[in-house]
């Protein structure tokens, strides 16, 4: 599993209402990094996007039992979201093997520890998400080699920004 995120250097990736950010070549980035992949997000994830991304399987976790979208498979858990995630890429022609851990902050708490890689744009602000402000965790450096890939400065409407890939040094969690 990969986790795929974009955060400020203070680890917020969200203001529980949208995009704090738009930098449109991260998101080619992003889609570079998931086509073909089933995406494992929560519900406020899936409402600041507002649809499925074409070409990925999105795989929602709500405590809503209830809660249903076009386009969605939704799920109650970690445990039934790997599940459904494995089961598209068996039945997905053309299908990758990777899982991708997309947010938000509850989901990347819950699923960090199965993910041996994550793939991160960390924006060159520290932001206050506000009361309902979202984190990524913690990355420990014993646990993890990180690597700057690429490092791009601010323009008129994008601030400056790096991308950083994170290996786990020793074998993650299993389901």
């Amino acid at each position: 599993m990969i986790a795929v995120v974009a955060m400020a250097e203070n680890r917020v990736i969200g203001d529980g209402k949208g995009l704090i950010w738009h930098i449109p070549n991260d998101l080619k980035r992003v889609k570079t990094l998931t086509m073909a992949c089933p995406l494992i997000m929560g519900r406020k994830t899936w409402d600041s996007i507002g649809r499925p991304l074409p070409g990925r399987a999105s795989i929602v976790m709500t405590r809503d039992r209830s809660w249903t979208a076009d386009g969605a498979i939704a799920v109650s858990n970690l445990e039934a979201a790997i599940e459904a995630a494995r089961s598209w890429i068996e039945n997905t022609t053309g299908s990758r093997s990777d899982i991708i851990l997309f947010g938000g902050g509850e989901i990347y708490s819950q699923g960090l520890k199965y993910c041996h890689r994550v793939e991160r744009t960390v924006i060159a602000k520290k932001l206050d998400g506000g009361a309902e402000a979202a984190y990524f965790p913690e990355l420990p450096p014993a646990d993890w080699d990180i690597e700057i890939e690429a490092e791009v400065g601010a323009t008129d409407d994008v601030p400056a920004y790096r991308y950083e890939s994170a290996l786990r040094r020793e074998p993650p969690r299993q389901f």
